[in-house]
């Protein structure tokens, strides 16, 4: 994809440049003469200084030890998408653990949570260097590099490992200070031999073949190690039915590894149901793998990694984060250790919020299997959760950094898994509405996909009572945002709308007229106790979502399908929000105050269902007042009482999203101060199991605090908390594919830049930016219209950045707080009182009716902290969110208010 990018580059460089041209001899003709403006490259890099000015990476001064515990805590991750690899720096023994994502196996029996990803291979590097000294091992994320270096009997040794994408192999170089003095011995193993394993290890010249058979689904492995050297001897060795590679008195050495199996990405492997025979007739891995290799060993080390880094700088270096950390002395588990009492507090919030997004490009590669529960990294025969997709949060949470975080392109590798299962889930997709919904079934088969829970590279799932059927749709969410955040329409058209359509028609047939509103029937909200009920919030939101995209995208392709104006009359009853008593945004139906559908909920829960149409969904934003401080309110009532890594991940993108950069903030530091391990491997719950999803969702949870744009407004620092008072980002991505940078001091924003990389109208909110400077890098003054004083929109060029500087500082409006209701006989007037804001010069009173999205005004420039409210309707009105707001002397209002729910008295 980078090769397609460059060469679009190339184009439009050459069109933009003809353009220019032509324009220039025009004026020239006409005597005048016009300044051009920036190239694509200036355009890009702007003004905004880029990153801490210091190089992040983790770095300690011993091995990792050899042990699982060593390879959950400290292990060094590094991947390709085609392996995951984990490095344990050793010196009298280095361990090299590997994974491929498509070794799977069952355990016991033939159920889907029976079966699990299985560790690759083990493989040791001896060198018998016991006296070591000045040990370092790191993990640069800037280049995507590991070292080890140490000095041993005058000598210093070095190593240095990269994954390459574009070569598919891992590389390793050896080197030792003092020529002819690195000897050591290359040795791959196959762990967890027998229980259905089998395999061999053989040695032969320069090369080690590892390769064998997991017999459950006949996947067939293989792995090649190459060793090419500078200067010294190398001998092959076959004794005890271990091939090993013995290196003897060279300068030094270069080890390429490539790996892989029969697996393919084929709607067969889906569609078969007998599990031995999934991949029959699929070629055994040889050739691949050795093409692989072949090709890699061509080139010299120097071109490997020139390849590598082009390639991963090309997606890590376009975003950057300073917040003001300087390097730290102490090595990272020190770090981590030491949060948040730390100095370098600041240095790990940088470092976790990159190390995500190096996970990401680790893990997801277009052409191989995305990343599961842990990524792409597994130690184990029998791992956690057994690696599999889990579609009720963790496979969304894991693409979460793709698109805020600028790396888009990383989600091609769930869309060739995808393309590859969802045959299979059209199946189900019949079955279902012949099974719930008889009379609407499309007896040709036309009753688009239904969403998996579960889900392995082997086996999808049908329907589970642990997630319900929205899962299909937030899947479908995803791929709209993939279009949404890139604006590429003929992605749109190619992939994202028929995935939108299909998904929309099974929810058109499936769905039940109750009561007026088309409900989800079974429903469920995940892993929840409460199950096979009846539109439960998580399968209502994410229908209406899915139907809403669809039909704006249709509208975009100027599509007239026929099944289209169906999902235009059912978009409004779908009835995505019901709001409780508690003020919160239910759960259930049938709950009335926060949790208490039953007795069997979890107030606490580490799922928060309700709040997708929150995030990651568009549903809930500024534009739906009345459901943000539903959402605000609900958020409360869920608590910091989890301590699973991902829920808080979760939590602060949900929190920056009802713009609370304190608790946002707080639930960060929870992260990474609980659940953090020493190589930034997140812990799940407290306990040494890996879990990657609230690695990448602490990402895309920062990422919140920093940019938003679900409104389709650009809204820059909308949840900065006080901690990050100075510091910079660089390159984070708005829907409508605009790249934006911010530097700010004082939680102030001094400097905003955002990238035009589609064209079309720019909208930015933030205080005061009607009154701003907003010029392009050339210093051209920049036409905009004022949408009252806090947003402004521009109809923007393609490739160009505009800079917006000299905002006013806009000190908010405290809002009031502790509304009450003092008397409410049921009749056509309500006296409420509040405690006011030293702020205000009057108040505002709104009202919010049932489930309404939105607040009308009922009363303004009130006086004093009582107000009698009349109206005639009250008698008539079974539960309304009254809100106070605070209204300053300057005519500006606090962005929050007072709010307490009204409820009809029982007559």
């Amino acid at each position: 994809m980078s090769t397609a990018k460059n060469d679009f580059g190339e184009i439009m460089l050459v069109r933009n440049l003809m353009t220019t041209i032509l324009a220039v001899s025009a004026l020239f003709w006409m005597g005048l003469y016009l300044v051009p403006e920036a190239s694509a490259a200036e355009q890009r890099s702007g003004l905004i200084a880029d990153g801490a000015g210091n190089d992040l990476r983790l770095w300690y001064n011993e091995p990792a030890p050899d042990s699982d515990a060593g390879w959950v805590n400290r292990s060094i991750p590094m991947g390709n998408g085609y392996m995951g690899v984990n490095v344990f720096g050793g010196t009298t023994t280095e361990r090299i653990q590997i994974t491929e994502n498509s070794l799977y196996d069952s355990v016991a029996g033939k159920g889907l949570r029976r079966t699990g990803l299985n560790n690759f291979a083990e493989v040791y590097l001896d060198f018998g260097h016991n006296n070591i000294s000045n040990y370092e091992q790191d993990l640069n994320l800037n280049e995507g590099v590991s070292h080890v270096k140490y000095d041993q009997d005058g000598v210093e040794y070095s190593r240095e490992y990269f994954t390459s994408y574009p070569d598919k192999v891992m590389a390793i170089r050896l080197n030792a200070s003092k020529a002819g003095t690195l000897s050591f011995t290359v040795r791959p193993t196959i762990p967890f031999l027998k229980n259905g394993k089998s395999g061999s290890v053989v040695a032969k010249v320069d090369t080690i073949t590892l390769s064998g058979v997991m017999s459950h689904y006949n996947v067939k492995f293989e792995g090649q190690f190459k060793v090419i050297l500078k200067g010294g001897t190398m001998k092959a060795d076959n004794s005890k039915s271990q091939g090993t590679i013995t290196v003897s008195d060279a300068d030094s050495a270069v080890i390429l590894i490539a790996v892989g199996t029969n697996y393919q990405f084929d709607p067969k492997v889906f569609l078969t149901t007998e599990d031995a025979e999934k991949l029959d007739g699929f070629p055994h891995p040889h050739a691949k793998v050795t093409r692989y290799l072949t090709d890699a060993a061509t080139k010299s080390y120097e071109e490997l990694l020139a390849n590598h880094q082009a390639d991963y700088t090309e997606l890590y270096d376009r975003v950057s984060l300073n917040l003001g950390a300087s390097e730290p002395t102490i090595p990272t588990n020190e770090l981590v250790d030491a949060y948040p009492a730390g100095a370098s507090s600041r240095y790990l919030e940088e470092l976790a919020f990159q190390f995500g997004r190096y996970m990401l490009i680790c893990s997801s590669r277009a052409g191989t299997l995305p990343p599961h529960l842990q990524g792409i990294w597994n130690v184990y025969e029998k791992p956690p959760w057994s690696s599999q997709y889990l579609h009720d949060t963790n496979v969304q949470m894991a693409y979460a950094p793709a698109f805020s975080a600028n790396m888009p392109e990383l989600f091609e590798s769930y869309v060739g898994f995808f393309n590859a299962f969802v045959p299979r889930q059209r199946l189900y997709a019949t079955e279902y509405i012949k099974q719930y919904n008889p009379a609407e079934l499309d007896p040709n088969g036309d009753n688009g996909w239904s969403g998996p829970f579960w889900t392995n590279p082997y086996n999808v799932t049908g329907k589970s009572p642990v997630a319900g059927f929205g899962t299909g749709s937030w899947i479908a969410q995803m791929f709209w945002d993939y279009y949404d955040y890139t604006r590429d329409k003929s992605l749109l058209e190619e992939t994202v709308y028929p995935v939108m359509y299909e998904q929309a028609n099974f929810v058109s047939r499936f769905v039940k007229d109750v009561n007026g509103v088309l409900l989800a029937d079974p429903s469920s909200s995940p892993e929840q106790k409460l199950r096979n009920t009846v539109g439960t919030t998580f399968d209502q939101q994410m229908f209406f979502e899915n139907h809403h995209n669809t039909l704006t995208a249709a509208k975009i392709l100027g599509r007239s399908d026929k099944r289209l104006d169906i999902y235009e009359t059912q978009l409004p009853l779908l009835d995505p929000i019901q709001i409780g008593k508690s003020g919160q945004i239910k759960e259930f139906r049938q709950e009335e105050y926060y949790c208490d559908a039953h007795k069997v909920l979890d107030p606490h829960h580490r799922h928060a269902s309700m709040m997708l149409g929150l995030y990651p969904g568009q549903l809930i934003n500024s534009k739906t007042p009345a459901w943000l401080d539903a959402a605000r309110t609900t958020l409360s009532l869920r608590t910091r009482s989890s301590n699973i890594g991902w829920a808080r991940a979760e939590r602060i993108a949900m929190l920056a999203r009802v713009y609370d950069g304190k608790e946002a903030y707080a639930y960060y530091s929870d992260l990474l101060e609980g659940n953090y391990m020493h190589n930034l491997f997140n812990d799940h719950r407290g306990d040494p199991i890996f879990q990657a999803d609230a690695n990448y969702g602490a990402t895309a949870g920062v990422a919140e605090m920093l940019l938003q744009s679900h409104d389709h407004v650009v809204s820059p620092l909308p949840a900065l908390p006080d901690a990050w008072s100075e510091g910079s980002c660089r390159g984070l991505l708005a829907r409508g594919n605009f790249e934006v940078s911010a530097q700010w001091s004082g939680g102030h924003a001094s400097q905003l830049e955002v990238l035009s990389k589609s064209g079309g109208t720019l909208e930015v909110r933030y205080p005061n930016v009607a009154q701003a400077v907003i010029k392009t890098l050339k210093g051209r003054t920049v036409d905009f219209v004022a949408k009252g004083s806090d947003q402004v929109s521009i109809e923007t060029t393609q490739g160009m950045t505009y800079v917006i500087t000299d905002i006013p500082i806009c000190i908010s409006v405290n809002a009031p707080s502790n509304l009450k209701i003092t008397t409410d006989g049921g009749s056509d007037q309500i006296e409420l009182s509040w405690t006011g804001s030293t702020d205000a010069a009057s108040y505002n009173l709104y009202r919010a009716v049932g489930n309404a999205p939105d607040y009308e005004l009922v009363a303004s420039n009130i006086a004093g902290t009582h107000f009698v409210y009349e109206a005639p309707d009250l008698k008539q009105i079974d539960q309304m969110t009254l809100k106070v707001t605070a209204v300053r002397a300057d005519g500006r209002e606090s962005d929050q208010g007072a709010t307490v729910i009204r409820l009809l008295p029982t007559k």
